[in-house]
């Protein structure tokens, strides 16, 4: 049964760690980060683009209920990816730099904890964690750099189009599975959401002090 109290937490939690609150999103939306400062952005959030997909998929090898929408919704992440670095490529990051980029301590951090609340089985409520702000953060984020870097949709700004969309469904999707994990997971929710959103400010602050 979808528990609504976890909504509500889930929603606590997630208003605590506003992240368009944040001085780095905020100088985006302002257009007073350099393209340079977006570019290391860029780099250093590659990481967690692609550590989404893995995460739904071990989540997917432990919950043979949920198994088939978690595998869809890993796909689709996995398509994101190229996405994600045609947006890297257009602050002018090349292919060698996309493909040896080195995460930084707060962005290494960040990965960790995602890989280990998904070992514990909390694997939704991390990737939950990240698409429950997605809408929001990715139409300001695509608002910012058209009006101020010269990109759009068809010249790196795709992924922010997507994303400000399919994850109002992936997240929706997402709190109803936490709901239907049982009393232990659903209770553990919010701690893991909390957990992962103090990361990615964490991880926003690094980018902000490069």
């Amino acid at each position: 049964m979808h528990a609504p109290s976890v909504d509500h937490d889930l929603h606590d939690v997630a208003a605590r760690f506003d992240l368009l609150q944040h001085p780095f999103y905020q100088r985006w939306a302002q257009g007073s980060l350099t393209r340079a400062e977006l570019a290391y952005y860029a780099l250093q959030y590659g990481h967690v683009v692609r550590a989404i997909p893995r995460w739904l998929q071990n989540a997917a090898g432990q919950d043979r209920t949920h198994e088939a929408q978690l595998r869809t919704h890993a796909a689709e992440e996995a398509t994101h990816v190229r996405m994600w670095d045609r947006f890297a490529q257009a602050l002018g990051c090349d292919e060698t730099q996309i493909a040896t980029s080195v995460p930084n301590a707060a962005t290494a951090a960040f990965i960790a904890t995602g890989d280990d609340l998904t070992a514990q089985g909390h694997g939704p409520a991390v990737v939950w964690s990240i698409e429950a702000q997605s809408p929001a953060v990715s139409a300001e984020k695509l608002r910012g750099l058209r009006a101020h870097y010269g990109i759009d949709v068809d010249n790196g700004g795709g992924y922010f189009a997507v994303h400000q969309e399919l994850d109002r469904e992936h997240e929706a999707a997402l709190r109803c599975l936490i709901g239907e994990s049982g009393a232990v997971g659903s209770a553990a929710a919010p701690s893991v959401a909390a957990s992962m959103l103090a990361g990615m400010w964490d991880l926003l602050t690094a980018a902000q002090a490069a």
